[in-house]
């Protein structure tokens, strides 16, 4: 059988039993290249010339060879090479730790490099998916912290996202609270009352509990309200509740009863 060398074109004579004892890697006994012998096996030397011929034919780019490899200590006997008959192969030992170090080490490295350098992408990106997750998920309650808020609406104008209102209910008051017998509908009561911002910048506006309790502080009716519940509908809700601005509500609810001596308002 014969081979050719993909790179110097030179034509060895080969056997079977050398492809095999080698895994069919083929070192060129006169330029030295590491090739893939299986690729470039033919019977006859006419054919093996043949080719050789065509495999040097103009390609449509010359500089990429996908048969030759590095790293590898076997060369083949015949026109340009020696063959050690014991062993089937050729193995030279000084030439093997000088290809080694110089060509198999090097490349093992670049690979491990760029493996590693994939690998580490890889992490970073899901790092940062991470990370972004969790500040979705957390994000009104790192918004209301007032050190962090500025650094987070600075990153929200790169991304073109939005922060939910900061929340600080502690700053809310209600006053004027007016409780009475609804003037126009049976058993039930108007509450008028007015909310008050004191938080210097913009909150959502709360949820409204009412707690209605007997003479010994015993709860015995209470009612949330949400704000589309007990805002007018020219407020605009979504927008917030500005600071300083007083807002009035008006509710409409049934009466507890006469058991009922005092009433509570709490800000959910």
């Amino acid at each position: 059988m014969y081979t050719f060398c993909p790179t110097c074109s030179t034509i060895f004579t080969i056997k079977a039993e050398q492809l095999l004892a080698a895994d069919g890697r083929v070192r060129c006994g006169e330029c030295g290249q590491v090739f893939r012998g299986y690729d470039f096996v033919y019977e006859e030397l006419e054919t093996a010339q043949a080719a050789q011929a065509d495999y040097h034919a103009p390609k449509s780019d010359p500089y990429i060879d996908p048969y030759v490899m590095d790293g590898w200590q076997v060369g083949q006997g015949g026109a340009g090479g020696d063959v050690d008959e014991d062993d089937g192969y050729a193995f030279d030992k000084d030439a093997a730790v000088l290809m080694e170090s110089a060509h198999a080490g090097a490349w093992g490295k670049k690979s491990n490099f760029s493996r590693n350098a994939g690998y580490g992408v890889l992490i970073g990106a899901l790092l940062l998916l991470f990370a972004l997750q969790w500040l979705y998920f957390n994000r009104a309650e790192l918004a209301a912290d007032n050190d962090l808020r500025p650094g987070l609406e600075g990153l929200c104008s790169l991304l073109h996202c939005t922060l939910p209102l900061r929340v600080d209910l502690s700053r809310i008051e209600l006053i004027n609270r007016d409780v009475r017998k609804h003037p126009q509908v049976a058993g039930a009561l108007l509450i008028n009352a007015t909310l008050v911002n004191h938080a210097g910048f913009t909150q959502p506006y709360p949820i409204l509990a009412v707690t209605f309790s007997n003479s010994t502080g015993t709860p015995i009716a209470a009612r949330r309200f949400k704000p589309a519940e007990y805002l007018g509908k020219q407020v605009d809700v979504e927008a917030g509740m500005p600071p300083d601005k007083p807002v009035p509500i008006v509710l409409e609810i049934e009466d507890p009863g006469e058991e009922a001596v005092s009433f509570q308002f709490d800000f959910l």
